[in-house]
C-alpha cells in the first residue's frame, strides 16, 4: 500500500501536538504543513515538508525534524530546540533566529539554502547557536546572515575569527560600540593579530592591535585567521555582530614557522594563531588527526586555547568541548625557521557535539574551584576551595564548612582571617582574588605510610 503523503494547515495559534491547533488531528510525520498561526514545537515532531505563511510564527522548543524542500515567509525562532532538514533545499524569505545553544542542521550536501531574509545567530559566554550546511547558500535582495558572538572583556580577553566571510575589519570595528578602545590620535582598539618572528616576540609579545590610522587599509576578517579581541567591560563580556556570508566549503591557511633552533622555545615562533570559520562547532579530534602527522608540530601536536588566564591543552587525548564557532586557537607549526604547512577546515569536521568555548572566565560564572585529594591506604580525601563573588577571606557563612570532627579528615584548608582553628572542608574565597591568593593547607598523614 502506498504511503500517501497529506496535506495540512494550522486552524489556530497553539502547540504542534495539540489536535484543537490543526482542527482535529495532530499531523502525522509524513505530512506536508503549512503554518499559518503561532506554533510552538514543544515536544519532539516530524514532517516530511513545512511552509511558514507570512505573518505566522514558528518556535522551536524541541527537537523538529523536517524531510525534504521547504520554505520560510514568516518568522522560525529556534528557541529552545534543534531543527534538521535532512534532504531538499530550504528557502528563507523573512527572519529565523538561532539562539544560543541550538542547531539548525541542513544534513544533506546537496542542499541549496536560499536566503532573501534575515538570519541571526546568537550565543552567550556560555553557549553558542549553531548552523551548519556543507551545501550551498545563496543570498540575494536584502538577504543578511549576522552571528552575535559572546567576546570578553579586557580583564580577560579572547581569541577570535570571524564566523562568517566578507566582513571587513573597518566596519567590524565601526558598528560594534562594545570593542574596547583606549586614547585617540590614534585610537587603539581591542582588535589585534599575531606576528610569530622572534623580533615582533620581543616587542609585545607578537600582538598588534589596529588602531584608527590603520584599520582603513587591513581589509576583510581573514577565514580561518584568529585575531585577540576583547570588550569595554573588564571583568564582564558582550555579545559583538559579525556579518557576512556562511561558509559552505574548506578553508586553507598556509601557516609559517619561524622558529629556528636557537632562540627561546618561548618566544613564540613556532606558534600561529587560527580560528574555526564555520558558524558551527568543528571537532578537536578530526582537526588534529587531520594535522598532526604532517603540519602540526611533532611535540605539540594539539589546540592550544586561551582561557581568560592560560593556553589549555587539548588533543586526542581531551577534546575538551571541542572548537566553537569563531574560537581561535593557536597551533605549533612543524619544520624549521621559514617553512610553511597548510592547515585545513573541511566542512566534514563540522559538528554538533560542543558545549561553551575556551574561555572559562566568563562573568556568567564568576566562579571557579580547585580540589585538592590525599589518597593514602585506597582512601581519597579532599579539601574543596571555591572561588565566588560572594566569597571573603574569614568566614563565610552557608559557603564555608569544618570537616566533620568524627571523620578522619587527612587533609584541609584553615580560614586566612579570623582563623579559630577549624579544619575547613570547603572554603570560598573571592573570585576576583583566584590569581593571588595564599590558603594555608593542612595535612595528617600516618607515620610510615606513602601518600
Amino acid at each position: 500500500m502506498t504511503n500517501l503523503v497529506v496535506a495540512q494547515t494550522t486552524q489556530q495559534n497553539g502547540d504542534w501536538d495539540d489536535p484543537d491547533t490543526w482542527g482535529g488531528a495532530v499531523p502525522a510525520t509524513n505530512a506536508n504543513i503549512v503554518i499559518a498561526h503561532n506554533v510552538d514545537v514543544d515536544a519532539t515532531a516530524s514532517c516530511n515538508s513545512i511552509t511558514i505563511n507570512a505573518g505566522a510564527r514558528l518556535d522551536v522548543e524541541a527537537s523538529f525534524t523536517v524531510a525534504t524542500t521547504s520554505t520560510n515567509n514568516g518568522d522560525l525562532y529556534l528557541l529552545t530546540g534543534d531543527m534538521v532538514l535532512t534532504a531538499g533545499d530550504f528557502t528563507n524569505n523573512d527572519d529565523i533566529i538561532i539562539s544560543s545553544g541550538t542547531d539548525f542542521v541542513f544534513s544533506d550536501a546537496g542542499t541549496t539554502l536560499t536566503n532573501t531574509g534575515t538570519i541571526s545567530i546568537n550565543s552567550s559566554a556560555s553557549s553558542f547557536g549553531s548552523l551548519l550546511l556543507s551545501g550551498t547558500y545563496s543570498e540575494s535582495g536584502s538577504g543578511k546572515v549576522e552571528y552575535s558572538r559572546y567576546i570578553a572583556g579586557t580583564d580577560y580577553w579572547d581569541l577570535i575569527g570571524s564566523p562568517l566571510s566578507g566582513y571587513s575589519i573597518e566596519d567590524f570595528i565601526f558598528f560594534n560600540n562594545d570593542i574596547a578602545s583606549n586614547g585617540s590620535s590614534p585610537t587603539t582598539y581591542a582588535v589585534g593579530y599575531y606576528t610569530n618572528t622572534s623580533g615582533a616576540s620581543s616587542s609585545n609579545g607578537g600582538w598588534t592591535n589596529y588602531n584608527s590610522t590603520t584599520d582603513g587599509d587591513a581589509g576583510n576578517l581573514i577565514s580561518g585567521k584568529g585575531y585577540q579581541m576583547a570588550t569595554s567591560g573588564t571583568s564582564g563580556g558582550a555579545e559583538v555582530d559579525f556579518v557576512g556570508t556562511i561558509l559552505t566549503g574548506d578553508v586553507a591557511r598556509t601557516l609559517t614557522t619561524n622558529e629556528g633552533g636557537t632562540t627561546s622555545i618561548n618566544d613564540g615562533t613556532k606558534w600561529e594563531l587560527v580560528a574555526n570559520p564555520y558558524a558551527s562547532y568543528v571537532s578537536v579530534a578530526s582537526y588534529v588527526n587531520a594535522h598532526k602527522n604532517s603540519q602540526m608540530h611533532a611535540s605539540h601536536a594539539a589546540v592550544y586555547g586561551w582561557d581568560g588566564v592560560q593556553y589549555d591543552t587539548y588533543n586526542l587525548a581531551d577534546v575538551g568541548g571541542n572548537i566553537a564557532p569563531g574560537q581561535g586557537f593557536m597551533v605549533g607549526v612543524r619544520g624549521s625557521s621559514g617553512d610553511t604547512q597548510t592547515f585545513t577546515f573541511t566542512t566534514a569536521m563540522q559538528t554538533t557535539t560542543g558545549s561553551g568555548d575556551f574561555s572559562e572566565y566568563n562573568p556568567v560564572n564568576d566562579r571557579a574551584e580547585l580540589f585538592i585529594a590525599l589518597d593514602q591506604n585506597n582512601t581519597n580525601r579532599q579539601t574543596k576551595l571555591f572561588f565566588l563573588s560572594e566569597g571573603s577571606d574569614g568566614l563565610d557563612i552557608g559557603y564555608d564548612a569544618g570537616v566533620l570532627g568524627i571523620a578522619n579528615n587527612t587533609i584541609y584548608s584553615r580560614l586566612i582571617q579570623s582563623d579559630e582553628g577549624i579544619d575547613m572542608s570547603i572554603q570560598t574565597l573571592n573570585f576576583d582574588e583566584v590569581n593571588d591568593k595564599v590558603i594555608p593547607l593542612g595535612i595528617n598523614a600516618e607515620a610510615g605510610e606513602e601518600a
